[in-house]
């Protein structure tokens, strides 16, 4: 799926997020290709690949921004920050408040 749909690649990452696992090192590779698949996408389509996202979606891929920012790559900081401004002109404050709240972690 990484090969060119992108957008498709990011909504099944998101909606196959291992939130109830308990074991960590599932936790990380699903971080490892969530990002792989943030940094692919350019930054001139995460507008539209944000506005395709539900709402429980957007929730998620805060998690994984956040999560992110805890142990960045080089170059991930700046994409990543570009994926929060467009989350967060959608998802709101609301979306912030809901991923720093829940327990559910990536």
């Amino acid at each position: 799926m990484l090969s060119g749909r992108y957008v498709d690649a990011l909504k099944v990452v998101l909606n196959n997020a291992p939130l109830g696992s308990a074991n960590q090192q599932i936790k990380d590779n699903a971080l490892a290709l969530t990002i792989k698949v943030l940094l692919a996408i350019k930054s001139t389509q995460i507008e539209d690949a944000v506005g395709n996202l539900s709402s429980d979606d957007i929730d998620i891929l805060m998690k994984y921004i956040y999560r992110g920012f805890e142990n960045p790559s080089e170059g991930s900081s700046g994409h990543l920050l570009l994926w929060h401004e467009k989350a967060f002109s959608i998802g709101g404050s609301g979306s912030i408040v809901r991923v720093l709240s829940d327990r559910m972690k990536v």
